[in-house]
């Protein structure tokens, strides 16, 4: 009986650290091709690049995922997680204003990464759009929730739920910083463009 127990006990075991593996391969993969999509283009990545690039054979990681794009809405949901830990890391700060300024800082704190590849999200997107429409709509699900959280914070400092194009406006500010900073190649237009945008939100 005792060394029936025993068995059971280190079969359970077993099981439970296979799970972790696959868990955390999965997490891996995840993570890699988020990496390769904002640094190559969803397009010019194949399923095979996402497994190499992982240290995990195709074969397994076939067995994980069916396709390039269930990892891609996996990848989606990762964005819009980390963007929402973002901003509720930012509201933290009772001042919209301040909030808008913390936001923009942080463009200025990605300028390499912006110079270099741009933004993430925003690439995705329309990477997606030109792809596969349900990812293109889910992509979009980040972009929809960045403009939501501006116009909060817009209805917050005009105390006003009609707040007309603000926050359009300073979405489409953002989206322009993104790709000059690609075209520029200049870490001072960020910076100029963002200090612009934050003078404007001091002045309301």
């Amino acid at each position: 009986m005792l060394a029936e127990k025993t068995d059971d006990l280190e079969a359970a075991g077993r099981e439970g650290s296979d799970k972790r593996v696959v868990k955390e391969q999965k997490y891996i993969l995840v993570q890699v091709a988020l990496r390769l999509f904002h640094e190559q283009g969803y397009g010019k990545v194949k399923f095979i690049d996402i497994a190499k690039s992982s240290g995990i054979s195709n074969k397994e990681a076939q067995s994980y995922f069916s396709s390039k794009e269930e990892i891609c809405h996996l990848v989606i949901d990762k964005h819009l997680d980390n963007q929402t830990a973002q901003f509720e890391e930012i509201n933290e700060n009772s001042n919209p204003r301040q909030r808008l300024s913390l936001y923009l800082d942080t463009l200025v704190e990605n300028s390499d990464s912006l110079i270099t590849y741009g933004c993430p999200m925003t690439d995705l997107y329309f990477d997606m759009k030109r792809e596969d429409k349900p990812l293109a709509d889910h992509a979009a699900e980040i972009l929809k929730q960045r403009l939501d959280w501006i116009r909060e914070q817009f209805v917050l400092i005009t105390r006003v739920e009609n707040i007309m194009d603000l926050h359009e406006r300073l979405d489409s500010a953002i989206h322009g910083i993104s790709i000059l900073a690609q075209v520029t190649g200049s870490k001072q237009l960020i910076k100029h463009q963002v200090n612009q945008l934050k003078s404007w939100i001091r002045s309301m």
